[in-house]
């Protein structure tokens, strides 16, 4: 991997973190350190990072609540060949916009394209008991006993397509675990988070590449980036508040947060 492609990807992480434009995130990147890439040689301090980035997971891991956000965003780069040319292309993007149209004629497309490459859903993350639960208005989803569950807010619980559940390292307890297996890290930069003073670390973890924003003692925010071809996937995990009451949470039906404690 080039320098210069290293670099794009780490501005892409930060765009996808904190809603920069491109030449903001470019020109606030952290010392200009690349989030991936070949690591260069290893230093004592990076160690002392990677160690300082196991004990906060292994703290954050040991809570018994967090409010959590977790936040999936799709980027997708237009390539030339992609879309249909001809008579025969234009009548299918006119049938589809018309099936659209009759299916939710209050909805236009630019919107639900919109919704569809940022979705943000909120909730409650138990890491000590294994499960959470979080509510993106339209979808709710949980996991308790090992098993994760999708479907509409306040409906009871049904088993969720596996599609992302079986990805692994996909789920907010999976990116959070995936740190305690840190072999290196970086300390690029410091940014608050949800008021809290926090480090920058680009972290590797076996193959895996993340962001990661920590405090003294907790992981605040982790964010993983997927490349594939043109297509950007990025996953982010924001927690604060540890501690937060919860004692009146519903785990038997998925999460509405009518009535939820502040």
């Amino acid at each position: 991997m080039t320098r210069d492609r290293a670099r794009k990807k780490a501005i892409r992480r930060r765009m996808a973190a904190s809603g920069e434009p491109y030449n903001v995130a470019a020109r606030k990147l952290p010392g200009q350190v690349p989030l991936s890439g070949p690591p260069g040689p290893a230093s004592a301090d990076d160690a002392v990072a990677a160690r300082a980035i196991i004990a906060c997971a292994a703290t954050t891991l040991a809570e018994p609540s967090a409010r959590m956000e977790f936040r999936t965003d799709w980027e997708f780069a237009a390539r030339p060949g992609l879309r249909s040319t001809g008579l025969a292309g234009r009548l299918t993007r006119r049938a589809a916009r018309a099936a659209w149209a009759r299916a939710a004629p209050d909805t236009d497309i630019a919107s639900l394209r919109e919704a569809f490459a940022h979705q943000v859903a909120v909730g409650y993350l138990e890491p000590a008991r294994d499960r959470y639960l979080m509510n993106s208005g339209a979808y709710a989803e949980m996991r308790v006993d090992g098993t994760h569950f999708g479907g509409p807010p306040g409906a009871p619980l049904q088993r969720r397509p596996q599609s992302r559940a079986g990805a692994g390292a996909e789920e907010p307890l999976d990116l959070l675990r995936l740190l305690r297996a840190a072999t290196g890290a970086r300390f690029t930069g410091e940014e608050t988070l949800h008021g809290t003073a926090c480090r920058l670390a680009a972290v590797t973890a076996g193959s895996a590449e993340l962001a990661v924003w920590a405090d003294d003692e907790h992981i605040r925010r982790i964010q993983r980036v997927y490349f594939a071809g043109s297509t950007t996937k990025s996953l982010t995990l924001d927690l604060w508040d540890f501690g937060v009451p919860v004692g009146e949470l519903d785990w038997s039906r998925l999460p509405s947060f009518d009535g939820l404690p502040e």
